[in-house]
């Protein structure tokens, strides 16, 4: 599923510089393999979900995942790659989500959304990286970019409804 381009947004790839910045500069360091003491003995890796139903329904049910995600006690950013348009910097704020913490990543046209995705996974600026890919077989693809940038990968598939 192709969603149109938010063009009156700020320019994303000054986001995510200005973003890879703050990171380098005054965040902890994310280059670290993070430990995992919590009990479980897995490093994060991908998950997906999968919606059915009117956009706004799709959008009302993820966005208490999305607030449980960007309050994560987690360094980094939680990374929206291509999320549906809807989705902005005044949707998260309506939806109580703090954008401060979110990052939305939107390629241009041409882009490969999966190689992309891929890149900021293994960059490991994000605690973890929420997607909207459509293709099948891009599971082990995003469960071994997420282990080498030591962060959560969860894809979303979206089949909406009229």
């Amino acid at each position: 599923m192709r969603y149109a381009r938010n063009e009156g947004s700020a320019v994303q790839p000054d986001l995510l510089h200005n973003a890879l910045l703050a990171c380098q500069s005054g965040m902890q360091s994310l280059t670290q393999a993070p430990s995992y003491d919590d009990g479980l003995d897995e490093a994060p890796g991908s998950s997906e979900i999968g919606l059915h139903g009117s956009p706004r329904q799709c959008l009302q049910l993820l966005a208490p995942i999305l607030r449980d995600l960007s309050q994560a006690n987690s360094p980094g950013w939680l990374s929206l790659i291509d999320p549906p348009l809807p989705i902005s910097q005044k949707w998260l704020r309506a939806s109580g989500l703090d954008p401060q913490r979110i990052l939305i990543i939107r390629s241009r046209r041409g882009m490969d959304s999966l190689r992309l995705c891929c890149e900021i996974l293994e960059l490991g600026y994000s605690h973890t990286v929420v997607s909207w890919l459509s293709d099948p077989d891009h599971g082990e693809l995003l469960d071994r970019s997420a282990r080498a940038g030591h962060c959560a990968s969860l894809n979303i598939r979206m089949e909406v409804t009229s």
